[in-house]
């Protein structure tokens, strides 16, 4: 069979009934970066990758050759391939012009089509005896753009485990994680890591280690619930996806396993301890303890502190609680410090909060939180890092509780430091699910700048623990706004404010302070979570000049209406399988 051209075709005949045999999930994830021409000793074949939203991936491959005849044909196949799936059995189809206009398809055999690399995929075709074509194999193929293997991250491809993994052997192309790290280990996109228990980085500061984890590789656990990765302080995680290539931490029920169902709490999450203040600790030797673990410590003086950097990272259906208000969430920080880049993290159907944070300092740009099990943003002991640009949407029977739930320390309210984060460009969509927007309480300031609350059905507001939550944020006619501060907000609850009736006055009281400004009670004309044209979250932006952390914006809300910064590394923002 002699393959002596390399064309492009366009997805010509997309119905063509292709066939779906896909248990080769593991690895490496298709996208349109594997679009184009590989070949190699005059043979060659065309591909075009269409991704779905649902993360599944059609492929379409052809080339043009001549059978056993002399005869020139087209033979084209097409096929759906899971979001981990990396091989597959499709059907090999000619294509034969007919009447004018017409064009003939016809079955000629079976064909195996494996990706290794993103300059290494494999094609065997089976021909029917029939078919007037010989067998042929197509392997090794390389990619005729130079630039395409720049741009598409799966470098390698899977050739063992390395010394400190074991194979998984459940899955092809896995290894196994499990226990302490105290060397320095990379995570490489080539393979399916699995968690098997806890897997912790370094033994606290005396003997660190550290994760690297490569842009598009994905990490599962082994099944057990109480699997999760846990960074020591002291060690450190270099952990950067890519727009599109995220790192992507979930279920083995997530298209691994064949007929099984990914549910909130099939894991763990991704845990980050460091040597930054929290107000449980507040003088050496720092002993602060992990809610979940109590061997497992952090906190400490450095507010610069840097536990390494961490982008473009999804954790699915995460989430394990011990006992009650003892959980590993999604993401965890505890006494993670400012020294420490944080951009761009999507929890997906968590069975707890989407991110909590114990203490510290650290800064995040850039959170989706979607169809989570209890609070989509949670802070607590004396955490006081900004957070710009996020998107929370409640689902419907998944345990979903506040927006935020802010609170300082649960044992003493005005404990040192006080909780005092600043969020801005949020965008809260309760859906009618869970409780209220944004909880104060337990002393907990916050700053609340450019936000979107909207349809939670307690309040869009809530204050508790009033005369320490209000000594500290001041009084209407004079509020403390280094400690509380609502600016450029727009509420639309059916019930806006609700307090547990302990103060000297109500958050409502607070809210329409005259000292802030830019805070309506106003639909804001959402289109799913994008605002519409004319909604007035388009505008009314008030900017806090004093925070160099956050971008100027004129928009308030997470979207301006135009960029929708969750496309390509996010798995369903906007939630629904």
């Amino acid at each position: 069979m002699n393959m002596n051209s390399l064309r492009y075709i366009a997805p010509l005949c997309a119905a063509a009934g292709a066939l779906y045999a896909g248990d080769s999930t593991a690895a490496l994830k298709l996208s349109d970066l594997f679009n184009n021409n590989y070949g190699t000793g005059g043979q060659g074949i065309t591909t075009t990758i269409t991704p779905r939203a649902d993360g599944t991936n059609v492929m379409f491959a052809a080339f043009y050759t001549y059978n056993d005849a002399g005869e020139p044909t087209w033979v084209y196949m097409q096929d759906t391939f899971l979001e981990n799936q990396f091989e597959s059995t499709s059907v090999p189809i000619r294509l034969t012009a007919g009447e004018p206009g017409s064009i003939t398809q016809e079955i000629i055999g079976t064909a195996t089509v494996r990706f290794n690399s993103c300059n290494s995929v494999y094609f065997n075709l089976d021909m029917d005896d029939d078919s007037g074509f010989s067998d042929v194999e197509l392997g090794d193929l390389f990619p005729g753009s130079r630039n395409f293997s720049e741009q598409c991250v799966y470098k390698e491809e899977f050739t063992g485990c390395p010394d400190f993994a074991t194979e998984f052997g459940a899955i092809p192309r896995a290894c196994t994680l499990t226990g302490v790290y105290n060397e320095d280990i990379v995570l490489t996109n080539d393979t399916t890591w699995v968690l098997d228990g806890l897997v912790r980085i370094g033994d606290d500061n005396a003997n660190p280690g550290s994760i690297t984890i490569e842009p598009g590789t994905t990490i599962i656990g082994a099944g057990q619930t109480t699997d999760y990765l846990y960074i020591s302080p002291g060690s450190k995680i270099f952990a950067n996806g890519t727009p599109s290539a995220p790192i992507v931490l979930t279920s083995p029920n997530d298209g691994f396993i064949e007929g099984t169902t990914p549910n909130p709490g099939d894991l763990g999450g991704l845990v980050v301890s460091g040597n930054a203040p929290s107000n449980a600790c507040p003088e050496a030797p720092f002993n602060c303890f992990s809610e979940f673990d109590q061997t497992q410590r952090f906190g400490g003086d450095d507010p610069f502190d840097s536990s390494g950097e961490i982008s473009y990272f999804q954790v699915r259906y995460a989430g394990i609680e011990f006992a009650s208000n003892a959980e590993v969430n999604s993401f965890t920080m505890q006494g993670v410090g400012a020294g420490t880049k944080v951009h761009h993290l999507q929890a997906y159907r968590g069975q707890d909060d989407g991110i909590e944070f114990f203490g510290g300092n650290v800064n995040v740009k850039y959170m989706v939180v979607t169809e989570g099990g209890d609070d989509a943003v949670d802070w607590d002991l004396g955490y006081s890092g900004n957070l710009q640009y996020g998107l929370v949407v409640h689902g419907e029977g998944f345990g979903e509780d506040y927006g935020v739930e802010g609170a300082s320390n649960p044992d003493s309210f005005d404990a040192d430091p006080r909780a005092t984060p600043t969020v801005a460009n949020y965008t809260f969509l309760g859906n009618g699910n869970g409780d209220s927007g944004i909880l104060f309480k337990d002393g907990s300031g916050g700053r609340i700048w450019n936000t979107i609350v909207d349809g939670f059905p307690t309040s869009c507001l809530e204050w508790d623990d009033g005369p320490s939550t209000q000594n500290a944020a001041g009084s209407p006619e004079n509020p403390n706004t280094d400690v509380a501060a609502y600016m450029g907000v727009i509420l639309n609850c059916g019930t806006p404010f609700a307090d547990d009736g302990n103060g000297a006055y109500t958050v409502g009281d607070y809210f329409n302070s005259a000292s802030f400004s830019g805070n309506e009670q106003v639909d804001p004309m959402l289109d799913g979570y994008m605002p519409m044209p004319g909604s007035t979250a388009l505008g009314g932006a008030v900017q806090d000049t004093g925070n160099q952390f956050f971008d100027t914006t004129t928009y308030r809300g997470a979207f301006d209406g135009w960029n929708d910064w969750t496309v390509g590394w996010t798995h369903l923002p906007g939630g629904g399988e």
